[in-house]
C-alpha cells in the first residue's frame, strides 16, 4: 500500500500460506553473497523469489516490486527496519507466487496471457526508499545503524539475474510493481532500462501507483531524496526542472511526461490509498470532492500517457489488483487482456466508466 504495509506480506513472511507447484525461491543479494551494500535498512541482505519460465517464456521476464509505502523520517525508518518492510531477517527460502493473488504471477495462459509462461521475479521492498537510497555510510539513530541502500539493492538484483538465470540473452522485460513499488516504476523506468541488455523489448507495468502531485502527500517524500542520497535513479531531465524539489521527480503524474521507455498504467479513479493520502477529511466525506479528484486524475492521465504508453482506467474502489476479481472495461477486457494486446501493438488506451 502507499502507507501501509499488504496484510499478505506479513503471513508469507510468517509462514502462514500454503506451498504450492509454482513455489519461488529466494536468492539473497548480500554482502554474504558478493554483494556488499545491497542491504536493507537494518542491514540485512536484499532479496528477491525467482520462478523459472518455460517454452518461449525462457528468455523473457517479468520483474515485480513490492508496495508498502516509505519511511520520511529518522524515527519512521528506525522503526521500519524492525518490520517486514526495512528487513529480510525473518524471509522464508521459498515464496508461493500463487497464494498472492496477483493475477500478473498467475501461470494460466486465459488468466495473464502474456506473461504465464516467463520467469517471474519478486522483489522484496526493504529499504523504505522506493529502491533508490545511495547512502554509503549507514545512518546512526539512536544508537542502531541505517542503511539507505535500495540503489545497491538494485544493482545487485540485475548482476544477479544475469549470473544465475540467462538475463543477458533476455528479449523481452516488463519491469512492474503495486503502490510503492509502482511509484518506484515510474519514477525509476528508464534508469531501469540501462541495466538491460539493448536488444530487449522492456517496458512498465505499474499497477495503482499514478499519485497526483499535491501539497499533504509529495512533499512527505523529501526526506528520502535528501537523506537516503536518492536521485541517482530519477529522471535527470525531471530534476532540473524541479531542482530543489527533486521529490516530485518520484510522482507518477510529474514523471509520466518525461518518461521514453514505454509504460502501462493500471489505475483507479477512486484510489482507497490516494483517498488516505491525498484527500483531507472533509474531501473524502464529499462525494463532489472525490469526484473532482478523479477527474482531476483521470484528465492527467490520459494526457501524459499518450503513445508509446498506454493504460487502463477503471472506477473501482480499490488499491492494487490482488485478488480474482479484476475489473473490466467497457467492452469486458481485463487488465491484464488489454496490457498484452497493448504490448503487441493493438489498442493502447481502455477506460471503465
Amino acid at each position: 500500500l502507499g502507507a501501509f504495509a499488504m496484510p499478505w506480506s506479513q503471513l508469507w513472511l510468517l509462514g502462514m500460506l500454503p506451498t504450492a507447484a509454482f513455489a519461488a525461491a529466494a536468492q539473497r543479494l548480500g554482502p554474504d553473497t558478493g554483494y556488499a551494500k545491497a542491504q536493507c535498512l537494518d542491514g540485512s541482505p536484499g532479496l528477491y523469489y525467482f520462478s523459472h519460465g518455460s517454452g518461449d517464456g525462457i528468455k523473457k521476464f517479468f520483474i515485480f516490486h513490492q508496495g508498502g509505502g516509505w519511511c520520511g523520517s529518522d524515527t519512521s525508518c528506525l522503526e521500519r527496519s524492525k518490520g517486514a518492510l526495512g528487513s529480510t531477517k525473518s524471509d522464508a527460502e521459498q515464496m508461493d507466487f500463487e497464494a498472492l493473488g496477483n493475477l500478473k504471477f498467475s501461470r494460466d495462459p486465459t488468466t495473464n496471457p502474456l506473461m504465464y509462461n516467463w520467469n517471474h521475479a519478486y522483489l522484496r521492498y526493504c529499504d523504505g526508499g522506493y529502491y533508490s537510497g545511495q547512502r554509503d555510510e549507514p545512518k546512526m539513530i539512536q544508537q542502531s545503524s541505517i542503511f539507505y541502500r535500495g540503489r545497491y539493492i538494485t544493482e545487485a538484483l540485475f548482476s544477479d539475474l544475469t549470473k544465475k538465470f540467462g538475463f543477458a540473452n533476455t528479449t523481452d522485460v516488463v519491469i512492474s510493481g503495486c503502490s510503492a513499488g509502482a511509484m518506484r516504476v515510474f519514477a525509476h523506468l528508464d534508469a531501469l532500462r540501462s541495466f538491460i541488455p539493448g536488444s530487449a523489448k522492456v517496458v512498465g507495468l505499474a499497477d495503482s501507483g499514478y499519485y497526483m502531485d499535491v501539497n499533504m502527500f509529495t512533499p512527505l517524500k523529501r526526506y528520502v531524496v535528501t537523506e537516503q542520497n536518492a536521485t541517482g535513479l530519477l529522471n535527470q531531465e525531471c530534476l532540473k526542472t524541479f531542482e530543489g524539489q527533486e521529490e516530485k521527480c518520484l510522482v507518477g503524474s510529474v514523471i509520466a511526461g518525461y518518461l521514453k521507455t514505454p509504460i502501462f498504467a493500471f489505475q483507479s479513479r477512486f484510489d482507497s490509498d490516494q483517498r488516505s493520502c491525498e484527500m483531507g477529511p472533509l474531501c473524502r466525506l464529499s462525494t463532489s470532492c472525490v469526484k473532482a479528484y478523479a477527474g482531476n486524475l483521470s484528465q492527467s492521465l490520459e494526457k501524459t500517457l499518450q503513445h508509446p504508453h498506454g493504460y487502463f482506467l477503471d472506477s473501482c474502489v480499490r488499491h492494487c489488483s490482488f485478488d480474482n476479481l479484476a475489473p473490466k472495461d467497457a467492452k469486458g477486457i481485463y487488465p491484464l487482456q488489454a496490457f498484452a494486446t497493448w504490448y503487441g501493438g493493438g489498442q493502447a488506451n481502455y477506460s471503465q466508466e
